[in-house]
């Protein structure tokens, strides 16, 4: 079983072997926090509280295996928020205790990556992005246990800078999908976004300055040329990625590609990637929309394969 419970969706799952899912809760707070425009972890870590038990019960009785029953339950420790992290360490933990089992605590990054298991045959070695409102990692996996992270966000995480700009032009909350839907009409070669770039040379993700590009856009852009705009943007956050995925896979000598995380739901960027990585001769990986955004059979899957516990307390800050 795998709970989550790092950010704003309290979930529970079983999966069997890491490949087959047996049940997947997923109770989201996004009514809560969208009057808010953002995540509020006060109220996070109370509606997990409020949650946690009957997602937990959904998911064994939909499941059809009695608690008893379940080999191991693993739990995200980290990164998140702490209010929310401690409320499913604390379910996992008394669970175990209860049932004497195994409980694994899992990196929150690296499950992302492993959801794609009970889809593809994309076992290690890969290179994985994992992009969602609070990451954007580029890993290097060598096998289940062994991961070396090449870049990272200095700043602003991809998912993050399209809900600030979902912000920006006054559209709900979470914007990703907002923004996804008015760029679907619009021209994606429009405009020419700046290209980011480090003075050290160093190969880490940076998205702030996209976002201020956008914002300067915005205040001299007509309403009707709005969705060239986003969809321009869209362009550039693809092209970011793939610079970056192409520059791994020759360093690191590596066909296969994982793509994960909440932006891996957005339809043009998953195409965008698909047919780069297609141009030079990569393998793309990707599971279905709702498997990219948080979910436990994420969580589930990465405690398979998972060899070792990683101590059992909340890690806000938690890399890899």
């Amino acid at each position: 079983m795998g709970i989550e419970t790092s950010c704003d969706e309290t979930a529970a799952a079983v999966v069997k072997d890491g490949k087959k899912i047996f049940s997947n809760v997923v109770l989201t707070q996004i009514p809560y926090h969208r009057k808010f425009g953002g995540i509020v972890p006060e109220i996070a870590s109370r509606k997990h509280l409020e949650a946690i038990n009957s997602v937990i019960e959904e998911a064994s009785f939909r499941s059809g295996i009695e608690m008893q029953h379940i080999d191991r339950f693993a739990v995200t420790v980290g990164p998140g928020l702490a209010g929310s992290l401690i409320v499913g360490i604390v379910a996992a933990r008394t669970l175990g205790k209860i049932f004497k089992k195994t409980v694994i605590g899992v990196n929150h990054i690296l499950a992302h990556l492993s959801v794609n298991f009970l889809f593809h045959e994309a076992g290690p070695p890969y290179i994985g992005l994992v992009a969602s409102g609070g990451h954007c990692d580029l890993i290097h996996s060598k096998s289940h246990n062994e991961f070396e992270l090449l870049s990272r966000t200095r700043d602003d995480a991809p998912g993050e800078t399209f809900d600030k700009i979902a912000k920006m032009l006054k559209l709900p909350y979470p914007g990703g999908a907002e923004v996804e839907k008015i760029a679907r009409d619009g021209d994606p070669d429009s405009f020419v976004f700046p290209t980011p770039k480090f003075k050290d040379g160093s190969n880490d993700f940076s998205f702030s300055g996209i976002k201020t590009f956008v914002k300067n856009q915005i205040a001299k852009t007509p309403d009707n040329r709005i969705p060239d705009l986003l969809a321009s943007f869209q362009k550039s956050v693809a092209g970011i990625f793939a610079d970056k995925i192409e520059d791994a896979s020759k360093e690191k000598n590596c066909l296969r590609v994982l793509l994960a995380g909440g932006v891996m739901a957005n339809g043009y960027i998953v195409s965008f990637l698909e047919e780069e990585c297609a141009r030079h001769s990569l393998q793309p990986f990707c599971a279905a929309p709702e498997f990219c955004t948080d979910n436990a059979c994420m969580v589930a899957v990465r405690g398979y394969f998972q060899e070792e516990s990683l101590p059992l307390t909340p890690r806000p800050d938690l890399t890899i």
